[in-house]
């Protein structure tokens, strides 16, 4: 728009059109009427800026102000003045309207250059203003009365005939020019935020530029340039007022409207109900929402005091929140009520705020806040609960459904020596212990899952390592969905309690010197065993224990000394017993100890409870050192066994007490069966043990040879068996006398003659050249023994014969201990050309694994499963699967027991190599140097 402007400006004079002259009667009217729109608009810029600038003081809002205060005069002036209207104070005429101009034209391009400067947007005070207005109508009473009194004082600008001068030419051009530095200084800061309508002033300046370049072209007054400048004139002062005026009216309107639109947004969002009073407490209107909760409807209320209509406490809290408000000129503090609605079973709590209205009131008014908080308030009151059980002593740990933790109270620093920081993302795993297995937690999830809550007690590990128990509760918590969010564990450090409870365990059930079990926990032990014996039939063992002449030592050194005897004494028993024994004290110099036997044989059991006894009995006679003196103390002790509940457990006591006395009685230093036939059983078997040391030494021993035959029946080896020839009892049978040689350890040296005496009749075979095979038995005792294989090569060696004559018999037991050593001893011998049979295959734990790494050569089917093999399909499919077996692993089967010919013939059938029985001949004893190459049945 502005370069038609200026287009349409220079269009004249481009195309050097003549503009026609208008006659002085068309142009006074014309011209009067401009400049009376002028001076209004001039004085309109002048009272707004003016209104404005009270209230946002500013040195561009005085210098406007002021500035268009003088124009407006100046304007007028230069209406007056003009050639044809009534004379103003002095004869009108041209010149004197140029000088009213001239100075309008100066003052507007000034007030406009400094008003787009920076420096123009700084505050000042009224002092300012009143003394800018005062310059200003000081300069304007000036210049009228210079421009009036003495106008002969200034340059000609007009010449009758002649047009303008240079003179006023170059005054338009300066006009020009401050105008143009004021549209450079538009542009220079035109980025900035400035508080007026930028392009309206731009359009205003440009306006004023061309208006003053028509003032320039005029000859005549009444000339088309001159009305034309006048009208641009008028339409620059248009467009001042639409930058500088209307703007400040529109934006503050516009402004206000969206306040108005932001303050109603704002009023439905808030949910407070806003209520206008006056001072005294009266109601003049109400905002609130739909949903809010009213005491009473508005009708009810409105118009009337608060303490007419509402109860005491709300009124109390009004009038402190109005006083509040009034004293400090602005805002009250928040005050809370309770006040129960109709609606209502329980009261709600509230908060009014009161603000001070700034209007003109006589009255003062103020807006009261009233805002329902029984959510807040009930919230805040489970914060607290929480927060109080938050900071209890009991530990709280809470993690998310995943188990991360998320948070943790002060008390499980304390607990656990992790402080929040430390565990805050990982898993309750970080205080495992390592005591619990997966089994453990796996049932604590189980049980989580089905009732959402699980306790008890569990042993973690604290940051320093230290394990410690805790009694824990574990809280699964779900959302709406059933789904678990979070999990909330609380727990107690039971360190002390559990310390408690063991000491109390200790003073209930232990012995405070010795720190044995005293009688009551020993009553329980012995119920436990009775209960376990009754289910296995093992034996157990009561053995009472009771010092001889313990009361000369506290009668000879007093009572500590008998004190540390018996601490001590308790020490060494306690190293000389099994960790399933339990050894009590129950008081004074008795001691009590619970033996489990582990058999079932009575005879076994009291062999076994013997040992163990003289075990003890050697323990108690070793000297003591007390005090730095030795003493020797024997004891004497009582032995009831048993392996039931037949007798409760009063009768169990009374009887190892009773052969305990007997023991005394019988000389002390001793012990003594309660059950005579076991202790006449005892007896028999200590004579019997020391008749087998004779046998050896006497020779009371042979060997008896059972052969064994092929499937043709020709003898190809024998199973050398022991015999013992008493000289009393006859022959004494193996069953009887060789258990006896395993748990004395005669079965050494009797081991190591039967085999000697074996090898020795291998030899006769030799020498007669029919080398036949003899199976030599080795017992568990004999296998264990370090030179075990020393021994078998040093016989071989002294008796030479050939190894792969004889073979050694071993049963599956005898490989369940220690299997590496076993092994490395068997194929040692095997090297050297032994062979070995295993006894008894399927009696016991078979595994294939035996036969794959032992060097076995020979299976020897035991007589069991060939007794009714023809018989039971089970026995007969275990010969079966036996040999079948043998042969894939190339292994030769000796079948034990054949004693008919049905089964010789069957398991020949079968494929059986070797057989062993009655049907062959009975164990006998053969001559040195006997042969036979031929077995007949027997009849």
């Amino acid at each position: 728009m502005l370069l038609a402007l200026t287009l349409i400006t220079f269009l004249p004079l481009l195309l050097n059109i003549d503009l026609p002259e208008l006659s002085h009667q068309a142009y006074l009217p014309l011209h009067t009427v401009f400049e009376i729109i002028a001076v209004v608009i001039a004085a309109m810029i002048f009272a707004i800026i003016r209104e404005q600038a009270l209230v946002n003081m500013t040195l561009r809002g005085v210098i406007l102000a002021c500035c268009f205060f003088a124009i407006f005069w100046l304007d007028l002036g230069h209406l007056l003045s003009y050639q044809g209207m009534p004379d103003y104070f002095s004869q009108n005429d041209p010149q004197k309207a140029i000088h009213f101009w001239l100075a309008a034209r100066f003052i507007a391009a000034l007030a406009l250059c400094f008003a787009v400067l920076p420096i123009a947007d700084k505050s000042t005070g009224l002092t300012t203003y009143y003394q800018t207005l005062l310059a200003a109508v000081f300069s304007v009473l000036a210049l009228n009365y210079w421009f009036i009194v003495h106008p002969d004082t200034l340059p000609v600008f007009y010449i009758e005939g002649s047009g303008l001068t240079n003179a006023k030419i170059l005054a338009e051009y300066v006009v020009i020019l401050i105008n143009l530095i004021t549209i450079f200084f538009i542009l220079r800061y035109r980025h900035q935020q400035r508080p007026f309508h930028t392009p309206a002033l731009f359009a205003a300046v440009i306006t004023m530029i061309l208006s003053e370049f028509y003032f320039t072209l005029y000859g005549k007054f009444s000339d088309s340039f001159n009305i034309l400048g006048h009208g641009l004139k008028l339409l620059s002062y248009l467009f001042l007022y639409r930058a500088l005026v209307f703007e400040t009216l529109a934006a503050p309107y516009a402004q206000m409207m969206q306040s108005k639109a932001e303050l109603s947004a704002t009023l439905a969002a808030v949910p407070d109900i806003l209520f206008d009073v006056d001072f005294e407490g009266r109601f003049h209107h109400v905002h609130f929402r739909p949903e809010s909760k009213l005491y009473l409807s508005p009708d009810l209320f409105i118009g009337k005091k608060a303490a007419e209509v509402l109860p005491n406490n709300v009124t109390a809290a009004m009038e402190k929140a109005i006083t509040e408000a009034y004293s400090r000129r602005g805002c009250s503090d928040a005050h809370q009520y309770a006040l129960t609605i109709e609606q209502d079973n329980e009261p709600s709590w509230f908060q009014v705020i009161a603000a001070l209205k700034t209007d003109n009131n006589v009255i003062p008014h103020f807006i009261l806040a009233v805002r329902d908080i029984t959510a807040q308030k009930n919230t805040q009151a489970t914060e607290q609960l929480n927060a109080l059980a938050f900071h209890t002593r009991e530990a709280i740990m809470i993690t998310d459904a995943e188990r991360r933790i998320i948070r943790v109270n002060p008390a499980f620093t304390d607990i656990t020596g992790f402080n929040e920081a430390e565990v805050i993302g990982k898993k309750p795993s970080v205080l495992s212990s390592g005591l619990h297995d997966q089994a453990f937690y796996q049932h604590m999830m189980q049980m989580l899952a089905q009732y959402d809550v699980w306790s008890g007690e569990i042993y973690n590990r604290r940051k320093n390592g230290e394990v410690y128990p805790e009694h824990v509760v574990i809280n699964a918590l779900k959302n709406q969905d059933g789904q678990i969010t979070h999990y909330i564990a609380s727990f107690n450090d039971i360190s002390k309690a559990k310390a408690d409870q063991q000491r109390i365990h200790r003073l209930a059930f232990y012995d405070p010197l010795t720190h044995l079990p005293n009688r009551r926990l020993l009553l329980e032990k012995i119920k436990e065993a009775q209960t376990e014996s009754q289910r296995s039939g093992d034996f157990s063992a009561l053995l009472f224990i009771d010092l001889d002449h313990f009361k000369r030592l506290n009668d000879s050194f007093g009572h500590s000394y008998g004190d540390d005897l018996l601490y001590q004494l308790a020490e060494r028993l306690q190293l000389s017993i099994r960790a399933t024994d339990t050894l009590a004290r129950p008081g004074g110099d008795e001691f009590i100890l619970l033996a489990r036997l582990l058999t079932a044989d009575p005879v076994t059991a009291a062999m076994d409870a013997e040992v163990l006894g003289n075990k003890l009995l050697e323990e108690i006679r070793q000297p003591f050192a007390l005090k730095g003196h030795q003493y020797h103390i024997t004891a004497s002790i009582g032995i009831a066994l048993f392996n039931d509940n037949s007798k409760d457990i009063d009768e169990l006591m009374s009887s190892a007490d009773l052969a305990m006395y007997h023991s005394k009685e019988n000389g002390r230093n001793q012990l003594y069966f309660f059950e005579q036939n076991m202790q006449h059983q005892l007896r028999q078997r200590q004579k019997l043990e020391q008749e087998l040391k004779l046998a050896l030494a006497e020779q009371q021993f042979s060997l008896h040879y059972q052969p064994k035959v092929n499937n043709n029946q020709q003898l190809v080896g024998y199973e050398a068996l022991i015999r013992w020839h008493h000289p009393e009892l006859g022959m004494v049978s193996p069953d009887h006398f060789i258990p006896l040689t395993e748990s004395s350890g005669l079965i050494i040296p009797i081991g190591r003659w039967v085999l000697k005496t074996a090898c020795q009749q291998i030899k006769c075979f030799m020498e007669q050249g029919t080398p036949l095979v003899i199976a030599v038995n080795v017992s568990q005792r004999q296998l264990v023994q370090k030179d075990f294989v020393k021994t078998v090569q040093q016989i071989i060696s002294e008796t030479g014969i050939q190894p792969t004559l004889l073979e050694l018999e071993i049963t599956e037991s005898m490989l369940h201990d220690d299997l590496d050593a076993t092994r490395s001893k068997l194929l040692a011998l095997s090297e050297a050309g032994v062979t070995f049979s295993l006894d008894d295959f399927g009696t016991g734990y078979s595994s294939l694994s035996y036969l794959k790494n032992l060097p076995i050569g020979v299976l020897k089917i035991d007589q069991s499963f060939v007794r009714e093999f023809l018989a039971q399909d089970t026995d007969y499919a275990i010969v079966r699967t036996i040999l079948a077996m043998a042969e894939a692993l190339n292994l030769t089967v000796v079948a034990e027991g054949v004693e008919q010919s049905e089964q010789f013939d069957a398991l020949a059938e079968m494929g059986c190599d070797l057989f062993q029985g009655y049907l062959f001949g009975k164990p006998a004893p053969i001559p040195l140097c006997a042969v036979h190459t031929h077995v007949q049945p027997a009849e």
